[in-house]
């Protein structure tokens, strides 16, 4: 039986949840940014925040919804 690795399978919606954290992050940042009048501090926090967010988002559901404990086989077990 050969399982197909996540990578190969899930790419795109690791992508779209990233783009659509980075998106909302960007946007947030600078509304943020514009009235505190530090923009390039919230910039860079919202995208690095909508990053993160996405790409756990992505992962998510790319998994199906199933964000619990990491699957055997995506276990590195030569640490």
């Amino acid at each position: 039986m050969t399982r197909k690795s996540m990578a190969s399978d899930s790419n795109g919606t690791i992508a779209l949840g990233l783009g659509l954290g980075n998106a909302l992050g960007a946007g947030i940042g600078t509304a943020i940014g514009a009235i505190t009048g530090d923009l390039p501090f919230w910039l860079g926090m919202g995208i690095g925040l909508g990053s993160a967010l996405g790409t756990a988002i992505g992962v998510t559901f790319a998994r199906g919804g199933n964000s619990g404990h990491t699957d055997t086989p995506e276990r590195p077990d030569s640490v």
